[in-house]
């Protein structure tokens, strides 16, 4: 059992989220181990245990592929962003799409594939206006060691 399973089994969804808010914090300060440890309790206790709060499983997958791609673990990273993508159709969510969709651009950059990653980035750059309603004017260059991290504060949708 793991240290968070006991506030996921109770299917609190507001510990999930702060338990989430803290890793993003620990990471901001650049304690990255610490923050991964966080987020891989919850991404296997929430596959485990809490099938309900699937709709938070994107946002961690998010967060942990971040922390997996600045220490260059880029197909761990693409695993867990496509894991991600999959949660988000499952539940029937969009919050975290467009993060997860440009993450995996860049890590088809980092992995040598690059007319994939044009393609998704592209796609990503959509998503990400519609969805946000903002921008990304950069190139996929330009935003390579950009991080992609998403607090709980808002509605998971």
């Amino acid at each position: 059992m793991s240290q968070y399973q006991v506030l996921i089994s109770a299917d609190n969804q507001l510990d999930i989220k702060t338990l989430n808010n803290v890793a993003v914090d620990y990471f901001e300060m650049g304690l990255w181990d610490l923050s991964y440890q966080i987020w891989a309790g919850l991404y296997h206790d929430i596959q485990r245990h809490s099938k309900d709060q699937g709709g938070l499983l994107p946002v961690i997958c998010c967060n942990m592929a971040n922390v997996l791609r600045q220490t260059d673990y880029y197909i761990e990273a693409y695993q867990i962003c496509r894991q991600g993508l999959k949660w988000c159709f499952g539940a029937g969510t969009v919050y975290a799409i467009p993060e997860l969709i440009i993450q995996m651009s860049i890590l088809y950059v980092k992995i040598g594939d690059v007319k994939k990653a044009e393609s998704l980035y592209s796609f990503g750059k959509n998503i990400f206006h519609w969805s946000r309603q903002a921008r990304i004017d950069e190139t996929i260059d330009e935003i390579m060691e950009q991080d992609f991290l998403l607090y709980c504060n808002e509605e998971i949708r």
